[in-house]
């Protein structure tokens, strides 16, 4: 196991000697990152957890974790053993949960992310069409960022994402569909005193206090980029949040001001709780599609809740 470069067995000889306990065991020390924690949390000895993890690593016939002071941290090849471990873990457990509903006299799950611009009308009317379809079908939805979402993708914790490809490196294990691009709206409380204004510029803008999300998201740091090509400071009053909920409350009880995809701002807007400043972003974001893993084979409803989605987004050139 020593050589500059390692012998990777057969497919069969890791078919025959890779246990789903000890692709458990990969996963608990990517989280715990001790083998003593490790053996505790799987009720094993810690010599019993080293042998199962040193029979690992020669049955693969590389190193997967280094030992360090700081604790075990995995090696190139211990990230790729850890991801299909975990993978493998969650794809086990979702047959587990098709096997309990199917019991139950439900059909299957499906578990999707979506970031928060397609759920109120393209996300919402798929549902609808596929529940239509498969009455029986349980549908879990969680609504995040693109790249938290992605992570949990790549973990085999969702069959889709609908959302932005953030990281294009990631193109090798990760199919990317682009369905519709998402133009931003300047965003505030209906009575806010900007409202009746015929044009608010970038520079005034800043100015305001805002509710902004993190700096880590696209969204964000498309606007940093409008402020500073329009010569503005950013803004120095600001609360973060990715909660669409808590900008909207904050808009609403607030003179402050925040940015959204314009599709929820629009329902914001037709429910009368906030207004659209007559204020320009010229740049746009990355389109939005749906994302899976490349060697993923979605079920006959799972690719009926696809073939739905595409039918149902709005036609655009890219695709």
């Amino acid at each position: 196991m020593s050589s500059d470069r390692p012998v990777i067995p057969s497919l069969q000889q890791m078919q025959n000697r890779l246990r789903l306990k000890q692709l458990l065991l990969l996963s608990a020390i990517d989280e715990l990152r001790s083998l003593r924690k490790v053996a505790e949390f799987m009720h094993l000895s810690q010599p019993a957890a080293t042998k199962m993890l040193h029979e690992i690593e020669e049955t693969l016939g590389v190193r997967l974790f280094d030992r360090l002071p700081k604790g075990m941290q995995p090696t190139v090849f211990g990230e790729s053993a850890v991801l299909y471990a975990n993978r493998m873990i969650a794809d086990l457990s979702k047959f587990r949960e098709n096997l309990a509903a199917q019991a139950e006299g439900s059909i299957g799950t499906i578990s999707l992310g979506s970031i928060p611009t397609p759920v109120p009308g393209l996300l919402a009317d798929t549902i609808v069409a596929t529940k239509r379809q498969y009455p029986g079908l349980k549908i879990n939805v969680q609504v995040d960022t693109s790249d938290a979402l992605i992570q949990l993708l790549e973990q085999g914790k969702l069959d889709l994402v609908i959302g932005r490809m953030t990281d294009h490196a990631k193109l090798e294990q990760l199919h990317f569909e682009v369905l519709d691009n998402e133009n931003l709206s300047v965003v505030a409380g209906r009575d806010h005193p900007l409202a009746t204004e015929r044009r608010v510029g970038l520079a005034e803008l800043s100015e305001q206090p805002w509710v902004l999300q993190p700096l880590s998201t696209p969204m964000r740091q498309l606007l940093e980029r409008a402020f500073f090509d329009a010569g503005a400071s950013s803004p120095r009053d600001v609360v973060e949040t990715n909660s669409t909920l808590l900008i909207a409350a904050l808009l609403q009880s607030s003179s402050r001001v925040a940015i959204l995809p314009s599709a929820i701002a629009t329902d914001y807007t037709t429910a009368g709780t906030l207004c659209i400043l007559p204020a320009r972003i010229k740049f746009q974001l990355e389109p939005f599609g749906i994302i899976t893993r490349r060697e993923y084979l979605p079920d006959p409803k799972l690719q009926h809740f696809l073939a739905t989605l595409r039918s149902l987004a709005l036609p655009d050139p890219l695709r």
